[in-house]
C-alpha cells in the first residue's frame, strides 16, 4: 500500500515539474516572439527612408504605421496579448505599405529596397514560425492545467490558463 502512495506522489511531483517546465517554455517563447517582432519591427525607419523619394504623399502612406510604432515603443512592458495586437496592426499596415510601393517600377528596382522586403520577409516567416510553436504549446498547456484543476496539485501549483492568440 505505501509503494501504491509513494507512486502516486513521485508521478504528481513529476506532473508538477513537467508542468512548471511546460509553462517556462512558453514564457521564453513569449519572449522570442517579443524581441522577432522588434526586430522587424525596427526595420521601418529604413523602409521609410528608402521609400522616401519614390512614392508620392510618402508621410500620409507611413503616418499610421509611426503612430502604432510610438505605441510599441511607449508601452514596452505590456501584457503579451496586447502586444500581438498592435503587432497584427502593424503588419496590416505593412502589408498596406508593401502594396503601394510595389505599384512604383523604379522602387522595384532598388537594391536597397529589395533588401529590407526580404529581411521583413524572413523576419515574418521566423515569426510565424515561433507562433504556431507557441500556440501548439499553449493547447497542450491548456490541456494539462484542466487536468491539474481536477487533482490535488492545483492546490500546491498556481499557474492559470493561458490566452491562446
Amino acid at each position: 500500500m505505501i509503494y501504491i502512495i509513494l507512486f502516486i506522489i513521485l508521478l504528481l511531483i513529476i506532473f508538477n515539474l513537467f508542468l512548471m517546465n511546460l509553462n517556462n517554455k512558453v514564457l521564453k517563447l513569449e519572449k522570442i516572439i517579443t524581441l522577432l517582432f522588434e526586430k522587424r519591427t525596427n526595420l521601418v525607419p529604413s523602409l521609410y527612408e528608402i521609400t522616401k523619394k519614390y512614392l508620392n504623399k510618402h508621410d500620409e502612406i507611413f503616418e499610421e504605421i509611426l503612430k502604432l510604432r510610438k505605441k510599441e515603443f511607449n508601452n514596452y512592458n505590456e501584457n503579451f496579448l496586447i502586444k500581438i495586437h498592435n503587432e497584427t496592426l502593424i503588419h496590416h499596415e505593412l502589408n498596406f505599405i508593401f502594396k503601394v510601393s510595389l505599384k512604383h517600377l523604379k522602387i522595384q528596382k532598388d537594391e536597397r529596397f529589395l533588401l529590407i522586403r526580404d529581411l521583413f520577409l524572413d523576419n515574418s516567416f521566423l515569426i510565424w514560425e515561433k507562433i504556431k510553436l507557441y500556440k501548439n504549446h499553449i493547447n497542450f498547456l491548456n490541456k494539462l492545467i484542466y487536468l491539474k484543476n481536477y487533482t490535488i496539485i492545483w492546490y500546491f501549483l498556481n499557474i492559470d490558463h493561458k490566452k491562446e492568440i
